[in-house]
């Protein structure tokens, strides 16, 4: 444990400043309200959780050597720790350490379970310095970092980009939502719902979110002896890496979300174009099959049909016959490669969705004038009042609930401390006595040797031979 007695309430300026920092950023509203940010109970929980005197950045430098040297530190000095992280006032040096000791920290015993409260207080403590643009990545890669915010900090980040219309690094929290598989809080469905919109709606006419790069090979193969051949395996989840999937699968999972009534022109939209950006074409030729054979209330946006038919048309294919990869040097990109359609399959689905389209037009079942962007916007300002306070309560619960467990686990650390000392000295203690013991032991075993030759000495004819007592 860091410094576990310096504990205190801190009174330096410079702590204060970083509260105050936070209402500047919290001070405007987009699709949340000021009262979402819960600034006052959060100061309540910045000035109960402290680390005393000393300032931030010395409490970093410290925890980070006891990582390096020990390995290990407390939950409570880490929690305590980020608590201050609105200190850093956009330093990237510091975020650095900041971020090292994450991975450090990561891997200690106490990191498990994971805290919510160490997740919500570096997101707040990097809002307030600044640095939210270091977060997606770092709340993406939990593995490394450990941080898994839950819904209100995730919203709370989320609304911050799209209020900057950053809808990059929005999508990419509604994505990692889709990775938890976790789309049960209605603020965080309708958050994502307007994010991946909005990023679809400014994306050029003529650019199309990209695949991953492949990686270019030198033309020169190196072999690597192994005990056996593990062959590539690809789950279609966690293994996702082109960003066109993981946005599709998220648009997907949004739609099928039943916290939220979302109205079904817009449910609809989300289907076939997470469908075909996901490059599940015989999923969204079904959506439309079911929309043409419903008999009343469901139609379809001309611009989703639009987005599918751009995916379709975009798709790579590949040769049905073409021969596998040799399985010492086949990879998960070959496994990915295995998913795309035929050159025969993907003729297809095109003759198949010119068929259904041209049924949709003649049934009057397609919204030509429907636009996705507008209606979720409208709808997303609309509803999303209907959960705050809800939200709200529930998180100003959670505060006090965590300042009550980082007390309790404070004390219950330094009486392990004190209870340490004590053992400790008892077994100094202990050393002492024996050793005095010991040291009397000798004398009186020293007089008990030369009293035995005294005595054989008596016996002796020979004077030169007798033992004396000096």
């Amino acid at each position: 444990m860091a410094i576990p007695l310096q504990f205190m309430r801190p009174t330096g300026r410079a702590f204060c400043y970083g509260l105050q920092r936070i209402n500047l950023y919290f001070s405007k509203r987009h699709l949340l309200s000021s009262a979402y940010n819960c600034t006052d109970a959060w100061k309540k929980s910045v000035d109960s959780i402290t680390i005393g005197e000393i300032s931030m950045s010395e409490f970093a430098v410290k925890i980070h050597k006891q990582l390096e040297k020990s390995g290990s530190v407390s939950a409570v000095d880490m929690d305590a720790f980020a608590h201050q992280l609105g200190q850093l006032e956009g330093d990237e040096d510091e975020a650095d350490l900041v971020e090292d000791i994450l991975k450090r920290f990561n891997e200690c015993q106490d990191s498990f379970p994971p805290r919510p409260s160490i997740s919500h207080a570096i997101v707040r403590g990097y809002l307030t310095a600044g640095l939210a643009d270091r977060l997606p990545p770092l709340i993406s890669d939990p593995l490394t970092f450990g941080l898994f915010p839950n819904h209100y900090t995730t919203n709370l980040l989320m609304d911050y980009f799209i209020k900057n219309k950053d809808f990059t690094n929005a999508v990419v929290l509604a994505c990692c939502s889709t990775m938890q598989e976790d789309f049960s809080d209605p603020i965080n469905v309708l958050l994502s719902l307007h994010a991946c919109t909005q990023f679809l709606n400014n994306l050029d006419s003529t650019d199309s979110i990209a695949p991953p790069p492949k990686e270019e090979s030198d033309g020169e193969d190196e072999w690597v002896k192994v005990n056996y051949i593990q062959n590539p395996y690809y789950d279609d989840h966690f293994n996702i890496k082109d960003q066109r999937f993981l946005l599709g699968k998220t648009m997907i999972m949004i739609s099928e979300s039943q916290c939220v009534q979302i109205p079904e022109d817009i449910r609809n939209s989300l289907k076939v174009i997470g469908a075909g950006l996901y490059h599940k074409f015989h999923l969204g030729i079904s959506i439309l099959k079911n929309c043409l054979e419903t008999s009343e209330g469901l139609n379809i946006p001309s611009q989703a049909l639009d987005y599918f038919y751009d995916s379709l048309q975009k798709v790579e294919s590949r040769d049905a016959d073409e021969p596998e990869v040799e399985i010492s040097l086949r990879t998960m990109d070959d496994e990915i490669r295995k998913l795309l359609p035929s050159h025969e399959e993907k003729d297809n689905f095109i003759v198949e969705f010119g068929r259904i389209k041209e049924k949709l037009v003649s049934s009057g079942k397609i919204l030509e004038d429907f636009s996705l962007d507008k209606s979720v916007t409208e709808f997303v300002t609309a509803d999303i009042l209907n959960y705050e306070q809800s939200n709200i309560e529930s998180q100003s619960h959670l505060f006090v609930s965590w300042r009550e467990d980082w007390k309790k686990e404070l004390e219950s650390q330094l009486y392990e401390l004190k209870k340490q000392e004590r053992m400790e000295e008892m077994k100094r203690q202990i050393k002492e006595l024996q050793e005095e013991e010991e040291l009397q032991e000798y004398f009186q075993r020293e007089e008990n040797v030369r009293l035995t030759f005294i005595n054989e000495d008596a016996d002796h004819s020979d004077a030169s031979l007798t033992v004396n007592k000096i």
